[in-house]
């Protein structure tokens, strides 16, 4: 009877212990998503971050309570994750501080961790980018660069962590100026990247080399590019693109591509708001070179170039899709106010919405240099040019121009609808020219040397065009 008893004592410990480990696994996080407790908490168990994560093991949470902690901190390949108490309370966030003193990226991802590495509920400030030699796609071959790069998070070889929840602002660095991507696949969803410089190119983010990383509901806001890219740069490829979907990318500046710049790359650009940004140069929302992304569902609204392309300028053998998006209210000083497409540029422009754009040739879209782009089935309306070609002006070029609603646009010289100049061949097919108003080609000026391809009979609808509807010197 005595053996029995002693042995169901011991069953009873057992069962008592694996409760309590259970509740203590269980009591991670509140019913409101709250961090309690962790495997191990800073500053209780250790004074740095860095010292906990060197005693971390994969599968570990660190829970860092808030404070400033100035320090420079590296995962060194460990699938942990590091946390604040609250990683979704913007309080929480704003007090939990890792400052990187201005010296060196203030996070590092470099030795492949993958999706389980986790960093959340974090102000990331103060970072001065990682001197590192990297690899980088110009003209089709491979070059390689030193540089500082990613002020606030470095994520290089291979790494694929997540980073969701926190605010990374006020960081430098060459390129990526809050974060560099590069040759990786992270997931970033749900982080403030706000106020951070870049001296060259990707003011808020640079993503180079790296295949299907994922951007995802972020604020990227007030940024500066000295170059390129002053939100977002992304150069170069992986086997799969990269996805930017559902962020705000707004106020942003740079000489090139205020939002975006995009070279020799095709990411998916689906559902952002890239609302006044601000180039020096040429695109105010996005600029590419050599790329093809999707570019849908986006709003593009009050974009501002100071020489040519307010909201998109599409260049040097791209060949891009854009459907399905709002292009409103940009305005450049020179022409494009909407769109630029030059040099054997040959998008597919399809079911958008350009309205409301000016600048001073071109209010709605400028189309030159041997580019071929099929223009269908858009909105074209309310557009205006101080000089000619409110709706479309067109400079050697031989788009195709079919489906489209090109109404209320209103060139102060030549041609309101469409202006076409210097052997341009313009095939225009099923459009509906509605209200456009100009001094002469209310709906479309075709000057000498261009040509005007339309259908026999002509299948175009035309209705209160000012002074008229076709003028063709």
């Amino acid at each position: 009877m005595n053996i029995c008893k002693s042995k169901h004592f011991l069953s009873t410990i057992l069962v008592v212990v694996v409760i309590l480990t259970l509740g203590l696994v269980l009591s991670a996080c509140d019913e409101n998503g709250v961090v309690v407790m962790g495997d191990i908490s800073v500053p209780n168990d250790y004074s740095t971050i860095q010292e906990a994560i060197d005693a971390a093991e994969d599968g570990d949470i660190i829970v860092v309570s808030p404070g400033t902690y100035k320090e420079n901190i590296n995962f060194k390949g460990k699938n942990i994750t590091l946390t604040s108490t609250d990683p979704e309370n913007p309080e929480i966030r704003e007090q939990t501080i890792i400052d990187g003193g201005r010296t060196d990226s203030v996070v590092v991802f470099r030795n492949k961790e993958n999706e389980e590495a986790v960093l959340t509920g974090f102000t990331i400030t103060g970072g001065g980018g990682n001197r590192e030699m990297l690899e980088f796609e110009v003209d089709g071959e491979l070059i390689d660069e030193a540089a500082n790069y990613g002020g606030g998070i470095i994520i290089l070889n291979d790494s694929s962590p997540t980073i969701k929840y926190n605010t990374i602002v006020k960081n430098v660095a060459r390129r990526g100026g809050g974060i560099m991507i590069h040759d990786s696949s992270p997931i970033l969803s749900n982080n403030i990247i706000n106020d951070n410089t870049s001296t060259g190119g990707g003011g808020g983010l640079f993503i180079a080399q790296s295949s299907a990383a994922s951007i995802l509901d972020n604020e990227i806001s007030f940024n500066i590019a000295q170059r390129s890219g002053g939100g977002i740069a992304v150069s170069g490829e992986g086997i799969e693109p990269a996805n930017i979907q559902g962020n705000r990318i707004s106020g942003n500046r740079a000489e090139n591509g205020g939002g975006f710049a995009i070279f020799e790359a095709s990411p998916n650009i689906i559902n952002n708001n890239i609302l006044n940004n601000n180039s020096y140069q040429l695109g105010g929302g996005i600029f590419l070179v050599k790329s093809s992304p999707l570019i849908t569902g986006n709003d593009l609204s009050d974009n501002q170039a100071d020489y040519r392309g307010g909201g998109v300028v599409i260049s040097y053998e791209s060949s891009p899709v854009l459907e399905d998006n709002i292009i409103i209210g940009n305005r450049a000083t020179a022409a494009g106010g909407g769109l630029v497409i030059f040099v054997n540029s040959n998008p597919r422009i399809e079911r958008n919405i350009i309205s409301d754009n000016r600048s001073r040739n071109g209010g709605g879209m400028l189309i030159f240099d041997e580019s071929a782009p099929e223009i269908i089935d858009n909105e074209i309306t309310n557009n205006n040019a101080e000089g000619s070609g409110a709706g479309i002006y067109i400079v050697f070029a031989s788009p195709i121009i079919e489906g489209n609603s090109i109404s209320k646009n209103d060139a102060r010289r030549d041609g309101g609808g469409i202006y076409a100049v210097d052997e341009s061949t313009v095939t225009v097919s099923k459009n509906m020219f509605d209200n456009n108003r100009s001094s002469e080609g209310g709906a479309m000026h075709f000057s000498e040397g261009s040509v005007l391809e339309l259908s026999d009979p002509d299948d175009n609808m035309y209705e209160n065009n000012v002074p008229d509807d076709i003028h063709v010197d």
